[in-house]
Order: structure tokens, then C-alpha cells, then sequence
């Protein structure tokens, strides 16, 4: 087993829902956080004030700018002197079809989603292959099947999938482990907007164990994921089993 204790991790994304829970999970095991987001939030000021600043920072930076994705891990590791796992978790919604989209809200999707993942991945490779790290990126079931008003969503989300598995092989020998999680409903403030109608619906037509999941759900996952040294490249669906209904 990966023993996470004393390990740094690096999350972006980190400063709320479901990054911060797994930095919740992280710290509960005895490792160590940065918490990365382009603003701070009243949670991570929580977190930073219950394990202190020697278990946990906070560092604003926004990763869809590569030059600020490379400072942010340079930064990361020089405070630690080290740097052991990286969660990208960093994302939101984009609503829309193909039809609606601008070309602006397309590219800042993938410069969002897929495009920090090449710069934080390479900076991060000397500090992640010391020891053997892990790497988690966050993907969801939208990139897994089809999803309506959502092309480029689904479409930076499906593309981590690939790029997972390719670090993975690539990576494999200097120790490192890349997967994917795929959450499915998830209450954050991604579903704010979501309505009570289409909430009852989903419990009860499309979600065969009729309840939303919690971000405590996808961050234990994601926990397994880091801590078994023996998976790598595989892709880890939390969604109550959503993703296997062939239709509702």
C-alpha cells in the first residue's frame, strides 16, 4: 500500500467541493496539502486553520495560464522540499451544444481541463518519480456517455480518460501512477442550478441506488485510488451506478 502519511500532495481545484474533500481524506490519513484555486473560500481557511500552516497551503494560482501551473508546482515543492501526488480536480460546468458554444468558452474549456494536466505533469515529473508518486485527474461520467447541452463538457472530460492511460504506460517505470476518477451526480455547486424536478428525477429513473453522491464519496475512491500501488491507467466510476443504465 502507498502510505500517503508525510507525503505532499498538490490539488488543484483544491479549495472547495470535491478537491477539497479529498485533501480532507489526505490529511486524515497523515499527509500533507496544497491546496491550489483562483480564490480562496471560507472551507480552505478552515482546513488551513485546523492542521496549520505545516500541513496545509494555500496557493492562488490559475492553472488554465501554463506559466502559473508551472510556478504553482515549483512553488508547491520548494515549501515542502518535496512533492508525492497531484490531483487535478480543477474545472466547472460548460453548458451547451455545439451550436451554442462561442469559439472563446471551447478553448478556455480545454485550456481548463486538459491543457494543465501537460504543464503541471511536467513539471512535476522529477519530484512525482523520486519515490514513485501518483497522479489523479478528475473526470466525470458525462465524458463516459452521452450528455445533453454539454458537447465540450463531456468532451475535455473524456479526453482525461486517454491522457490518463497514456501517462500511465509512459510513466510506469519511474514509479509513477496516473489514474482517473469519474464521478457521476455529485451535490456541489456544480448541480446548484439543477432543479428540484430534475433532482427527484434522477433519484429515482437514473440512479439505481436513488441517492446523490457526497463529495466524501468520490474522495474515499480517489483515496483507493492513490494508496493501491498496484492500479494504474484504469478509470474509477462513482455514480451510484448510473453509468451502467442503458437508458432512463
Amino acid at each position: 500500500m502507498y502510505d500517503v502519511a508525510n507525503k505532499l500532495s498538490l490539488i488543484t481545484g483544491g479549495t472547495r467541493g470535491i478537491g477539497l474533500a479529498i485533501a480532507e481524506a489526505i490529511l486524515a490519513q497523515g499527509g500533507n496539502v496544497v491546496l491550489n484555486g483562483r480564490s480562496s473560500t471560507p472551507e480552505a481557511e478552515a482546513l488551513l486553520a485546523q492542521y496549520g500552516p505545516d500541513r496545509v497551503t494555500i496557493e492562488l494560482a490559475d492553472v488554465a495560464q501554463p506559466d502559473q501551473a508551472v510556478a504553482l508546482v515549483t512553488c508547491a515543492a520548494a515549501r515542502f522540499g518535496r512533492l508525492d501526488i497531484l490531483v487535478h480536480s480543477a474545472g466547472g460546468p460548460v453548458p451547451g451544444t455545439i451550436m451554442d458554444l462561442t469559439t472563446e468558452s471551447w478553448m478556455d474549456a480545454f485550456a481548463l481541463h486538459v491543457h494543465p494536466v501537460f504543464h503541471l505533469f511536467r513539471a512535476a515529473h522529477p519530484f512525482l518519480s523520486r519515490e514513485g508518486g501518483a497522479v489523479i485527474l478528475v473526470s466525470s461520467v458525462a465524458g463516459l456517455r452521452g450528455c445533453p447541452n454539454s458537447a465540450v463538457y463531456q468532451t475535455v472530460k473524456g479526453a482525461l480518460i486517454p491522457l490518463a492511460k497514456a501517462l500511465a504506460f509512459d510513466n510506469a517505470a519511474a514509479g509513477i501512477r496516473v489514474n482517473a476518477i469519474a464521478p457521476g451526480i455529485i451535490r456541489t455547486r456544480f448541480h446548484e442550478k439543477m432543479t428540484d424536478t430534475a433532482k427527484a428525477h434522477n433519484i429515482a429513473n437514473r440512479i439505481p441506488l436513488r441517492r446523490e453522491g457526497t463529495v466524501e464519496d468520490v474522495a474515499q475512491a480517489t483515496l483507493a485510488l492513490i494508496q493501491n500501488d498496484f492500479m494504474t491507467g484504469e478509470i474509477v466510476t462513482v455514480d451510484g451506478g448510473m453509468s451502467m443504465r442503458i437508458t432512463g
